[in-house]
This record gives C-alpha cells, structure tokens and sequence, in this order.
C-alpha cells in the first residue's frame, strides 16, 4: 500500500483566532519545565515531578532535530496567546511508522484551563494533520479518571474506543489507558458542517 503521508517540510506556525502554535525553541525550556513540574498537571501525564529544566531542554533539543512532524518520534509545539504572547501550554503529535496515524497530546498552564484554549490548539493541530501530513486517523490516549482532557476530545469529535486495562506505565506505576479516534474524514465533514 503506498503511503499518503507527506514528508514534513519546514513547520510553519499554525494560527487560530487566539492562538500561535510554533516549534519550541530553547528559551522555552523554563517555562515548560515549570508547567510540566505542576503536580496537578503532571496528575495523568507520563513524567514524575519536579521537571528539570535540563529534561525541558533535551526534550525541546529532540523535538528541534527535526522540521517538523516525522514518523517515529514527538514533535513539541509551544502554544502562544496571539494577544500578548504569553505561553499558555503546549501540543504535541506523534506519527506512527507509516505516517497514516498520529497521537495528539495537549499540556495547559493551570492558569490557562477552562478557556478553550486545549480545544482551539489541537484544532489547529488537526487540521494541519489532516489537510497538510495526509494522516488517515488521529487518535489520543488518557487516564480514564481524566475527565477534562476527555471532554475536550469528545468537543473535537473523537470517539471513544475502549480502555486497555492496566496498559500505562509510568516507573513502577500502571494505569488504566483510555483509547479514543477520530479519522479524517469524520473531521473534515465535522469542520464543514460548522462552516454551515
């Protein structure tokens, strides 16, 4: 089967009506560290807290290696507020082996929830996925206690797909991991039909 992926050319920011999505850049790193070493935030999250500075740069540095999105690895963006340039948290997306799915991921200040802002980004974020890389299915993954994160899936027009029981691994610690997706052409009749 030939692949509909499109190989990643420079990442362009990506702009909403409120928001700047950019690649990282390292000036970035104390500010990421400092939303990731947030105990509520990392509540449901893959890392331990406190969060280093020194892990915010490698991780930028990884992410900064490449151009944009490309299979088998993270690609970091900082999310922006269009109206003072002030961070209010990050997405990320993951491409799989062969380009036609990608993870999503959203990490907020705690200062910045409730406003929309997750929704709006990752937004953004598929539509370049969709419209741009050519991927066939998005997909996100979350603890299923957690609940703001799935009703910000659930507005982006994801469905639930099912739990893996104790699949998520963080250290010793496993959890339940709540599965959802969402394929492209669910969001392109989804965007059109509020277009209407």
């Amino acid at each position: 089967m030939i692949s509909h992926y499109r190989e990643a050319v420079a990442f362009a920011p990506l702009h909403t009506e409120r928001l700047v999505l950019r690649p990282f850049t390292e000036a970035d790193a104390e500010d990421f560290a400092t939303r990731r070493s947030d105990p509520e935030t990392a509540m449901y999250q893959a890392w331990r807290v406190p969060y280093s500075v020194d892990k915010a740069l490698a991780l930028i540095r990884e992410s900064a290696a490449h151009d944009g999105p490309v299979p088998g690895g993270w690609y970091q963006l900082d999310v922006e507020r269009r109206a003072d340039g002030r961070t209010v948290g990050d997405v990320a997306v993951y491409l799989h082996e062969h380009g036609h799915t990608a993870e999503v991921g959203y990490t907020l200040h705690p200062w910045a929830r409730r406003k929309g802002y997750a929704t709006e980004a990752t937004a953004a974020l598929i539509d370049y996925l969709v419209d741009t890389a050519g991927v066939h299915r998005i997909e996100a993954a979350t603890h299923p206690d957690n609940s703001r994160s799935i009703l910000v899936l659930e507005r982006l027009g994801f469905l639930a797909e099912g739990v893996k029981r104790e699949a998520y691994w963080v250290e010793d610690e496993v959890s339940d991991d709540a599965i959802f997706g969402l394929l492209a052409r669910e969001w392109r009749a989804r965007r059109n039909a509020m277009r209407l």
